[in-house]
């Protein structure tokens, strides 16, 4: 095993590559900046493929890399906003981009398909549903869409739904062939964790399942600067990074906590989805600049929350959403879904729903079979009786499968010690 240590973003990162060949490049140089602005603020950003939250956001890039990048700016009810840039900012560089979004009206129809077919699907980040599917009478512009199979790489696109028509989007998976371990700790502890846009737990946390190659990591605690940088997971072994995270001092920004009982319930500021609160952990939402936001909780079978934030420069305003039961309850419940370690894939009644943490609407009442599987760890199993308009949580240590290698180790020591002994005793 060779330790390779680099600085990305002022802080410490430590791969720990298994099988290297050795003098294989690492990837260096110098960091610039591309400062992503928009009007109206909250908009997702896309850059070179790759989700990396909302608007405002500041992104890392080698001033040694490829000089080509598409940026894609978007939101709900808006039409996305894309330009291609040609060139990297030089090494300590800002380049500040101000994506202005021409709202929309209007609805129209998206349908989905996905190859292989029945992956889970995500429009900006709501309830999932099998592909294929059609979403009708959704708003007109920009949205956000995502595909999950167990075995292949997630799919994430921006596409722009047409004012009264409708367009087809097909999510192609690409298989999952080498993947890789992630550990991420953090000082202080508790930042939320993101992977290449995806919510994938609290610091300190391990996520699984990550295909090998590079990934984005953002890390986001109330009161702290996001730390943003590129990690590069190596095939059948585990990169670790290690931040120590900035206090965000004399900050022009300011930050919303959210958290809720019973947790899981999706957060809305602004309309624009911003991740799901989770039973250990509160929402962070950081880097808000000062005004006035909406503020609504959505989870199925109970009344939505909605209430108003004030956001001041340098303050967190703190929101938790005592959810009520809705009077009547459909057939269906909710179930929250987290392992130790994260990313693995979830089962239920032998279907994909995507990878731990995560949580599943709209289940049926009844009985129904959990699966999580992780590769190098053991299956857990597990029945679920869900009543309608309950909420369960089921939080899964998953144990390591034991290795034979150390065994063969000792197997081969105890007949070389066997023969030399042996050898002694011939004349």
């Amino acid at each position: 095993m060779r330790i390779f240590i680099a600085f990305t973003c002022g802080v410490l990162i430590l791969l720990a590559l298994n099988g290297c060949a050795a003098g294989q490049p690492v990837i260096g140089g110098d960091v610039g900046y591309f400062a992503v602005e928009s009007s109206p603020v909250e908009s997702q950003v896309i850059f070179d493929g790759v989700y990396y939250g909302n608007t405002p956001v500041t992104i890392p890039v080698y001033s040694t890399a490829t000089p080509r990048h598409t940026i894609t700016v978007s939101k709900s009810g808006y039409f996305p906003w894309t330009r291609t840039y040609a060139s990297n900012p030089g090494a300590g560089e800002t380049v500040r981009i101000v994506a202005i979004l021409e709202p929309s009206s209007e609805f129209g129809t998206l349908i989905v398909t996905s190859s292989p077919t029945g992956a889970l699907l995500t429009i900006d980040g709501g309830r999932g549903q099998q592909a294929p599917w059609t979403y009708t009478d959704i708003r007109a512009g920009s949205h956000i869409v995502r595909a999950f199979l167990s075995g292949y790489q997630p799919f994430l696109s921006i596409v722009s739904v047409p004012p009264g028509g409708s367009i087809t989007v097909e999510a192609t998976l690409a298989p999952l062939s080498e993947i890789g371990v992630l550990q991420v700790k953090s000082s202080p502890g508790g930042a939320d964790v993101y992977v290449d846009g995806f919510y994938s737990g609290a610091t300190a946390a391990t996520i699984g399942n990550l295909a090998a190659g590079p990934h984005i990591v953002q890390l986001k605690l109330a009161g702290y600067r996001e730390w943003i940088g590129t990690v590069d997971i190596p095939a059948n072994s585990v990169a670790f990074i290690d931040a120590t995270l900035e206090l965000a001092t004399a900050d022009p920004t300011g930050n919303i906590v959210v958290s809720s009982n019973p947790p899981g319930a999706s957060v809305y500021l602004d309309n624009n989805f911003q991740g799901r609160t989770q039973a250990d952990n509160p929402l962070d939402l950081t880097g808000i600049p000062p005004g006035s936001y909406p503020l609504e909780l959505q989870l199925a079978n109970y009344r939505d929350f909605i209430t108003t934030v004030e956001v001041l420069a340098g303050k967190t305003a703190v929101i938790h959403a005592e959810l009520i039961p809705a009077t009547s309850p459909s057939g269906q419940g909710t179930l929250q879904v987290t392992s130790n370690p994260l990313g693995a894939n979830i089962f239920l009644d032998n279907v994909c729903r995507g990878v731990t943490p995560l949580t599943i609407t709209s289940v049926d009442a009844g009985t129904h079979t959990l699966l999580l599987r992780l590769q190098g760890y053991n299956d857990y199993s597990s029945s679920v009786t869900m009543a309608p308009g309950q909420s369960i949580q089921v939080q899964a240590a998953l144990s390591p499968v034991p290795t034979t290698a150390g065994c063969g180790a000792l197997l081969i020591l105890g007949a070389l010690l066997g023969a030399l002994l042996l050898s002694k005793k011939l004349p």
